[in-house]
């Protein structure tokens, strides 16, 4: 008998497939589809994901999920987000599709550190930015056109689903006296923190991010970065994926980049050239201050640049003070051995 107060995984997630409208709406599309093989008939109300005592022969739908995701040589974090699709589904069961009758959600268990060693998960990726030599490695094993698209994101800190879809329509230069600025105005609505943005986003260019424009004009398309054929609906292809393993061979810290470290390279090289933190959070679109410092990587010159920021803690003299201590009680220490 069917339950008229639950709902089957199935029967909520073609539901919410339906209703969201927001940009990442593929990426749901992508979990639910991997999860409904396995848990699409099941009601809502019993999926569970209890500790497993032999892990290697779950009973649970879910942990029979996870144990299949730790064989596809996928992250921890990577299954994280695939479970965590349900409990967006769940609460919105509840609170906005009113298909289930529970008055409030209980949160899917996800991976903990414990069960990522026991379900012998690959470790996930330190997601760094790209030191100067991996930079230039890097771009010398891109294709001509990926270069030039690297580079401009490296300069601007640009998203690769805005660098991919500039128009030329977007181009602008303004003349301020002895001052020509160039940039792009690009509407709001294809930005990510749309919402909470009360203008386009406009992103200035420096002269590598103008080179590498002018490079592609006039190319017969209303889009920049084209070839000949039509343009790439990513950089995070085959050809990138090539050119970071050949580069990898080099530094091999490149193998923990990904496309998005174009971004924090952009941000961290900003708060190296010591750019006021207020202009670092408005050049990288942010909306908050707390996002921008998850881009901010602690480089070799961020460290010298803390290190000097520290030593105006110490007074004049003190440090010659501390040394001379230092080494009168060092030469106590040897009289009574």
């Amino acid at each position: 008998m069917p339950k008229t107060d639950d709902a089957t995984f199935n029967e909520v997630s073609d539901i919410h497939l339906k209703m969201i409208t927001k940009k990442t709406s593929y990426k749901d599309r992508e979990y639910i589809a991997k999860l409904k093989p396995f848990i699409g008939g099941i009601y809502m109300s019993e999926l569970i994901r209890p500790k497993e005592v032999n892990v290697m022969n779950p009973v649970y739908p879910l942990n029979k999920y996870v144990l299949k995701r730790s064989k596809d040589n996928v992250t921890a974090s990577t299954v994280n987000k695939e479970l965590s699709i349900l409990n967006t589904i769940g609460r919105k069961a509840i609170r906005e599709y009113a298909l289930i009758s529970n008055k409030s959600w209980e949160n899917i268990r996800l991976l903990d550190e414990s069960e990522q060693v026991r379900w012998k998960f690959l470790p996930s990726k330190i997601k760094s930015h790209l030191e100067p030599a991996w930079e230039r490695e890097l771009l010398k094993n891109l294709p001509p056109l990926m270069r030039d698209m690297a580079l401009f994101c490296i300069h601007t800190g640009q998203r690769e689903s805005i660098v991919c879809n500039l128009r030329w329509t977007w181009l602008h230069i303004d003349t301020y006296s002895d001052k020509v600025v160039t940039y792009f105005r690009i509407p709001k609505s294809l930005m990510k923190s749309d919402r909470h943005m009360t203008e386009d986003a406009y992103v200035v260019l420096n002269d590598v991010a103008l080179s590498c424009v002018l490079k592609h004009k006039p190319n017969n398309s209303s889009y920049v970065f084209t070839t000949h054929g039509p343009r790439l609906s990513k950089i995070n292809n085959t050809s990138y994926k090539n050119a970071r393993f050949r580069a990898s061979l080099v530094y091999p810290q490149i193998a923990c980049t990904d496309v998005h470290s174009f971004k924090r390279t952009f941000v961290t090289r900003l708060t190296e050239a010591e750019v006021p933190y207020v202009w670092v959070q408005r050049l990288a679109n942010h909306k908050l201050p707390s996002v921008t410092e998850k881009y901010v990587k602690m480089s070799e010159k961020n460290r010298i640049i803390a290190r000097e920021y520290l030593q105006r803690l110490v007074p004049k003299g003190e440090c010659n003070e501390i040394n001379k201590q230092c080494e009168e009680s060092n030469k106590e220490d040897k009289q009574e051995d």
